[in-house]
């Protein structure tokens, strides 16, 4: 799994991409997403979910808050993804596809919360 910090250079930047996974790996992100929706989990990195190849130094970490907040830069190349557990149930939901079929297609897992997005697609594409 890759992941990469984008700050521009496409009509969608800034954003984060999680990319080039199978279903393996994106069922692992699945269910930390689900445990962070329940509260059994309240805070992981990505790199202690799946081996991650970060490109450019980026570092990542989901963390369940009071309310969503989206993608939060705090530091350089360095991400929290902050949402409350109703976020992290939709955020699961959306990734729940790719459980099964990487193939093809991709989510905005944080559409409607901050400034950065966070793109999830097995090819990298949007």
């Amino acid at each position: 799994m890759k992941l990469e910090y984008l700050p521009d250079g496409a009509d969608m930047c800034p954003l984060v991409r999680i990319y080039e996974f199978g279903s393996t790996e994106a069922r692992r992100v699945h269910d930390a997403f689900s445990a962070l929706a329940s509260g059994s989990l309240e805070r992981v990195s990505l790199g202690e979910i799946v081996p991650v190849d970060s490109i450019g130094g980026c570092h990542i970490t989901f963390t369940r808050g009071p309310k969503d907040r989206g993608v939060v830069q705090t530091g350089e190349g360095q991400f929290d993804v902050v949402l409350s557990s109703q976020g992290w149930s939709h955020a699961a939901g959306l990734a729940e596809p790719f459980r099964d079929n990487c193939y093809a297609g991709y989510q905005w897992l944080t559409e409607h919360a901050g400034d950065i997005q966070l793109l999830f697609s097995p090819g990298g594409d949007w």
